[in-house]
């Protein structure tokens, strides 16, 4: 029997996901300096501030612990339009806003585990789930604030309605998602040998169109300057802005790693966990990071789409981590779908390698580049009967 038949055990995945007790203790207990810049991002389209430029001469609320602290520039970094995402909660108190925002980003994660356990659209073995909760790019996602899970899980779900034949809707989140962070756009070439892919393309160019319509009314021509300004300047780079120091009690606190602000209680500003770059070797390149990761990306496309428009999707989400240069732990969640998809597939001897990008430690900075030669050869690891069930279930 199909192990996907068989009775649900609940039990077992409600003690798989306990982790998230201990993820939103971190959470309750760092300044999320990722998040401060989307929030500052909000909280500057609130007050009709560019959200690129550092305002901390203004007001120190405006101030960014480590991300801009002095420079010219906020750290903020990504499309103008994504800007008004953060207002509603750029209207919250800093320390409330960061932890709602983190706990919305587990219990999607959550919420999306569960619809796919009980619609059994592949089987989830809930030691995978234990070892995702503990992993180092989730624990890093929390502990900077970032936006990774929110974006992975709304992939998945223009996944879901791409196999339910709502590609309007399909089509549409995949360009949403392209005008918050960018390098996802990626992942429409799992669609480009689908039956439906006049369709898909159509809608997606259109919905482009109308995002990049939306930016020319909502956003300042200042905003869009700013942007391309600020994405070519070298993030080690940055130029100062018009403050020489900070002003009294902001800043990181002598000998450790606590950041002093006007607005929230002393707070971790990062763990050790957090130390580590998906993509080292090309961090200086964008060319070149996206000439490689796209030809990774084509080459799980055409070796995997005539298997399965899942495994092809979740393979070529972990050359988003190449395609982007500077990648840091974090964008490891997005290897996630396709460690989860094939834990159980895989020769029980070989589970050990496809978990070593979740559980290396960050500073190897090796993880992504592994998640992304896993990606290539995920095929050989396979049992010769999960590889059978998967030729035989093809969609």
């Amino acid at each position: 029997m199909n192990i996907i038949k068989k009775k649900i055990e609940w039990d077992k995945y409600i003690i798989a996901l306990s982790p998230i007790f201990l993820i939103f203790y971190i959470s309750n207990e760092t300044y999320a300096i990722d998040y401060r810049a989307f929030y500052l991002a909000g909280k500057s389209v609130l007050n009709n501030l560019n959200p690129y430029l550092n305002h901390i001469s203004l007001s120190s609320d405006f101030y960014g612990p480590i991300n801009a602290e002095l420079s010219k520039f906020s750290g903020w970094k990504y499309p103008p339009l994504a800007s008004y995402i953060f207002t509603p909660l750029a209207y919250l108190p800093y320390e409330l806003s960061k932890n709602i925002f983190n706990l919305i980003s587990l219990l999607s994660a959550s919420l999306l585990t569960f619809i796919t356990i009980k619609k059994r659209l592949f089987y989830i073995n809930p030691y995978s789930l234990i070892i995702v909760g503990i992993s180092f790019p989730v624990l890093s996602i929390i502990s900077r604030g970032q936006v990774e899970i929110l974006i992975v899980c709304i992939a998945l779900i223009s996944f879901y309605f791409y196999k339910q034949d709502k590609i309007f809707l399909s089509a549409s989140l995949i360009a949403i998602l392209g005008f918050i962070k960018v390098f996802p756009i990626l992942l429409a070439l799992a669609f480009i040998q689908s039956s439906r892919k006049k369709k898909f393309f159509i809608y997606l160019i259109i919905f482009l169109l109308i995002l990049f319509f939306l930016n020319l009314v909502l956003c300042p021509l200042e905003w869009s300057q700013s942007f391309f300004e600020r994405i070519i300047i070298p993030w080690n780079k940055m130029p100062l802005g018009d403050l020489k120091q900070l002003p009294n009690n902001l800043g990181v606190i002598k000998d450790t790693m606590m950041v002093r602000t006007s607005d929230a209680r002393n707070l971790f500003h990062s763990h050790f966990f957090v130390f580590g770059f998906a993509n080292p070797l090309l961090s200086s390149n964008l060319f070149l990071s996206g000439i490689i990761g796209t030809i990774g990306a084509f080459i799980c496309l055409y070796k995997y789409s005539k298997y399965s428009i899942s495994l092809c999707l979740f393979t070529i989400m972990n050359w988003i981590n190449i395609v982007n240069p500077i990648s840091w732990i974090m964008g490891l969640f997005w290897y996630v779908p396709l460690f989860i998809f094939s834990y159980e597939k895989v020769k029980p001897s070989l589970k050990i390698i496809i978990a070593l990008p979740l559980i290396l430690p960050p500073f190897l900075n090796i993880s992504g580049y592994l998640a992304a030669v896993i990606s290539l050869f995920i095929l050989k690891f396979f049992s010769k009967e999960s590889f059978n069930n998967l030729l035989i279930s093809k969609k």
